[in-house]
């Protein structure tokens, strides 16, 4: 089975040596010039089911035996708390949750849950309305209140066999997938997957998908749980119960400005300061925690780029500017990051108020912190550092998301799609790299969490 030859090429890999030598290499061709062809152990990949809308940056342009290497590399990354998290999950929905879900989790572990979240996933999944394209191909140009019904008793055309319910899609938002890639450019918004050689671009680094807050869908993920609304009259409201335990993991202090939520689901609607810090600290601490971790595997310093999470379209207020990057200095302060050397944050609107704390946070802690970069996010750095560039993906879409349908420029998604090899790496119908799930080690400075 495909499945054993992976796990075979995977403890085959443990023992080969790492070619990081040919990472620190200072030609700036995309494509390779010293491998040639020959076999390589490539055959636990597939074909991709859907046509790629982008050939300059297929695997099959690339030496294939880095190809497979990559390929094995390539994890799905849990932030040292979400275990815990998945567990409480699991456990209230074999209690609690309809006939489907009770079925479906009945034997399910956080490993399998995990696993889940990567590979249940829609081709395109954007905007309020939920405009959706199926694995199937199937387009639903107003697919909330398909979406909404997944895993209900009544649920229609999309089913929770094959895909994610909306609370689950509040988990997949968590977790995020790592791998070391090639870049065929330098990765600006609109690089369409041009090659520009006159640009100077990274060749090869690592790159890590993650998600932000998402307040479109009312009534769900975010928007209850960060105590903005709760239409408690909606049958496919989620669950008071389960909005309090996501709010109780992420504001375990119980000392949130709102109202938290009991059990009889009572709220109170004010966005929650230390609730929406929790959920973004979340997401931010798991991109420091694998930089430091792709960085001291290769025995260098990371240079992480880091892109906005949910600060773009998906912003609910303004107040998030600041709330967010004030918890990326509070992130810096509170981990134990000994192989970060430069953080840059891919994002040009942070206050004023908090620019000047953040770089001296960072400059206290051996990190050299880039506020409103201008720099595309895969351009040539001018330092030995290992790039770990984050792009902000979407928690119902394979990577890529709109980019599956030909919108190249959309979003950071196509954007990353376009200058990567992710559409097929990071992609489990292609690479099934879904049980190869890393917990990261949560590791704290002396004086102990902030």
């Amino acid at each position: 089975m495909k499945r054993d030859r992976v796990e075979q090429l995977d403890a085959e890999l443990q023992t080969m040596p790492k070619p990081a030598a040919k990472r620190m290499k200072t030609e700036n061709s995309t494509h390779d010039p010293e491998w040639t062809p020959r076999a390589a152990p490539l055959d636990f990949l597939s074909e991709s089911p859907w046509e790629l809308p982008t050939k300059n940056n297929q695997v099959s342009s690339f030496n294939p035996n880095q190809i497979a290497r990559d390929a094995l590399e390539t994890n799905v990354v849990l932030h040292p708390r979400l275990p815990k998290l998945f567990s409480s999950f699991l456990e209230f929905k074999r209690r609690h949750g309809s006939g489907l879900e009770k079925g479906l989790y009945a034997r399910m572990n956080a490993h399998d849950l995990a696993a889940r979240l990567i590979k249940k996933r829609a081709l395109h999944f954007t905007n309020a309305s939920d405009f959706t394209v199926l694995r199937d191909k199937r387009v639903i140009p107003n697919a909330h209140q398909d979406w909404l019904r997944v895993g209900r008793d009544d649920e229609g055309e999309i089913h929770l066999e094959d895909y994610l319910s909306y609370d689950e899609m509040m988990l997949s938002s968590l977790i995020g997938s790592s791998g070391p890639t090639f870049f065929i450019n330098t990765g600006a918004r609109n690089n369409a997957a041009k090659i520009d050689e006159a640009k100077l671009h990274q060749k090869r680094e690592i790159i890590v998908g993650l998600v932000g807050t998402r307040f479109h869908a009312k009534a769900q993920m975010d928007n209850p749980i960060c105590g903005l609304i709760h239409n408690q009259k909606s049958a496919y409201a989620q669950d008071p119960r389960l909005t309090k335990i996501f709010r109780d993991f992420f504001d375990p202090e119980s000392t949130s400005e709102g109202v938290k939520v009991y059990d009889a689901g009572h709220f109170q609607q004010t966005f929650d300061k230390s609730v929406y810090k929790g959920r973004i600290r979340i997401s931010i601490e798991t991109a420091l925690l694998e930089a430091d971790s792709r960085a001291a595997a290769d025995g260098v310093k990371a240079h992480l780029f880091l892109a906005g999470l949910g600060l773009g379209v998906w912003r609910e207020s303004a107040q998030q500017l600041q709330w967010y990057f004030e918890e990326v200095a509070a992130c810096i302060k509170r981990l134990d990051l000994q192989h970060v050397n430069v953080l840059e944050l891919g994002w040009d609107h942070c206050p004023s108020s908090v620019k000047d704390e953040l770089i001296a946070t960072g400059a206290g802690h051996g990190i050299k912190v880039l506020v409103s970069s201008k720099r595309a996010p895969c351009a040539k750095l001018s330092s030995n550092d290992l790039l770990v560039r984050v792009w902000a993906w979407d928690s119902n879409s394979l990577p890529g998301n709109e980019w599956w349908s030909g919108c190249l420029t959309s979003s950071d998604d196509p954007a990353a799609a376009c200058c990567s090899t992710i559409a097929e790496l990071h992609n489990p119908y292609v690479n099934p790299f879904e049980h190869r799930v890393k917990v990261l080690q949560e590791r704290f400075r002396e004086e102990g969490p902030v």
